[in-house]
């Protein structure tokens, strides 16, 4: 019998993934076309993909039950 996935795993593993892909979309495209390089936006979108990327993956693989 297989078991059914929490749905507020999903929804918060969903979430996550796509609030952190736009975070690092963000910061790849300040990068290429930003005039003047930005330390301190470059730190804040990368901490903030890696955290919301993390917990993406965190959230789906409780979800998978690994």
């Amino acid at each position: 019998m297989t078991s059914i996935p929490s749905l507020s795993l999903w929804v918060f593993a969903w979430l996550f993934l796509i609030i952190g892909l736009v975070s690092l979309t963000i910061l790849i495209l300040y990068t290429k076309y930003g005039r003047e390089v930005s330390v301190r936006l470059s730190i804040i979108s990368i901490v903030i993909a890696s955290i919301f990327l993390g917990f993406a993956l965190h959230f789906f693989l409780l979800s998978w039950g690994i």
